[in-house]
């Protein structure tokens, strides 16, 4: 008993000002409400602001899942305009094609890539095992990639449309002019589309896309915008420099792009051919 009169006694000021403070905040609050929500607000807007950092530093780890997610569904839109195909995670080509569907596309990610070279090339995650075969198209959310030269079971190597034999017949949307689109080295934005006649009327900002006329990419895909021509001396043709729609620097997810038509094609071609030479 003595020891807590002592207790008391000692700490006297410091007991007698912390029964104070504790009564002046509960007048405080108990009848100003302007302070209680101030209070509160505070508390709020503090514990709001841990949450938020909490739920950035989340988002920015799950990124790649969401990529992932985006990249397939993507696909899924693409096969769904196409026909009613198959839009399952890397799916085997098609051998029959009841619904009408011509293309298929694949979701692939870019493992390694150059573009600082005069023969660059793209290695993707699927392979053999995912049904690619060389020839296939390439073809990023933005436009054309490049086409499958190498697969081995789980991998693929894509001649990229950077690379100085790649070659593809591209038009000009705003009439339809065609010709052939490729790269000469250098600037890993830009390219040339060649074989334009003069005839055609050409402007500044075009846009220039597949032509469809090969079974490698279907028509209207995006190849990018002319970004200036002028004639070709003696000749009947433009030079246009196209800049390209693919920022080559910063591939990370393509599809590949499977003709499920390309045999029967190709087969009916090389009958006439045949035929025609006998």
């Amino acid at each position: 008993m003595y020891g807590i009169i002592a207790f008391f006694r000692k700490n006297y000021f410091v007991l007698l000002f912390a029964a104070l403070e504790f009564l002046s905040l509960s007048f405080v609050f108990k009848d100003n409400y302007y302070h209680e929500a101030g209070y509160f607000n505070t508390s709020n807007s503090i514990a709001g602001s841990i949450y938020t950092t909490e739920s950035n530093i989340s988002s920015y780890f799950s990124l790649k899942t969401q990529n992932n997610q985006l990249v397939e569904e993507n696909a899924q839109l693409h096969n769904l305009i196409a026909g009613t195909g198959d839009t399952t995670k890397h799916p085997k080509v098609l051998q029959k094609n009841p619904y009408g569907q011509q293309f298929n596309f694949m979701t692939a990610e870019v493992i390694d890539n150059t573009t600082n070279l005069l023969n660059n090339h793209i290695t993707l995650n699927v392979g053999k095992t995912q049904g690619v075969v060389s020839g296939m198209g390439v073809m990023a959310p933005s436009g054309i990639v490049g086409i499958v030269v190498n697969v081995s079971d789980h991998y693929s190597v894509v001649m990229s449309l950077l690379h100085k034999n790649f070659q593809l017949s591209a038009m000009l949307k705003k009439g339809g002019a065609f010709g052939t689109i490729s790269w000469k080295g250098g600037d890993y934005q830009m390219a040339l589309l060649s074989q334009i006649p003069m005839s055609e009327k050409v402007k500044v900002g075009d846009t220039v896309v597949t032509s469809g006329y090969s079974n490698i990419f279907p028509k209207d895909v995006m190849v990018g915008v002319v970004e200036e021509f002028k004639p070709i001396p003696d000749q009947y043709f433009f030079s246009i420099k196209v800049r390209l729609a693919t920022n080559f620097k910063k591939l990370r997810y393509v599809y590949v792009v499977s003709d499920l038509g390309k045999q029967e094609k190709t087969d009916l071609e090389d009958k006439t051919t045949k035929e025609e030479g006998h």
